[in-house]
């Protein structure tokens, strides 16, 4: 099973922290918090109500993308078919899928100090 990792990047030291770890399995997606979470928090000092995930004990369930990984998505509602496939042949897919999508483009936005890996 492919895992996810949401890592918080220091940009003036480099450094990545693991938040916690995406995967998806029989077309449900889960998300599970490190267990040294709130002293991350903390120590890294990112905003309480950026990481909508509170219970480090919990692994979180959904059938959808959980929306701090959607909002790093393209928005291919917008696509055209052309463009689509245009998309998928850049980054080696024959279909669109999501969670290979966040995989392959690591979630990056210019907005914050986020980044989707994989395997560590």
């Amino acid at each position: 099973m492919d895992y996810l990792y949401l890592k918080w990047i220091d940009y003036d030291t480099n450094k990545k922290y693991v938040i916690g770890a995406l995967y998806k399995k029989y077309d449900k997606y889960y998300f599970k918090l490190i267990d040294g979470y709130s002293n991350l928090v903390k120590q890294i000092k990112i905003p309480s109500n950026v990481i909508p995930f509170k219970d480090k004990r919990k692994i979180y369930e959904s059938k959808s993308l959980f929306p701090i990984f959607k909002e790093r998505l393209p928005n291919i509602e917008n696509y055209t078919e052309i463009e689509l496939k245009e998309l998928l042949k850049k980054y080696n897919l024959s279909s669109y899928d999501e969670f290979e999508i966040l995989k392959v483009t690591e979630g990056k936005l210019k907005l914050d100090n986020f980044i989707i890996e994989g395997e560590i």
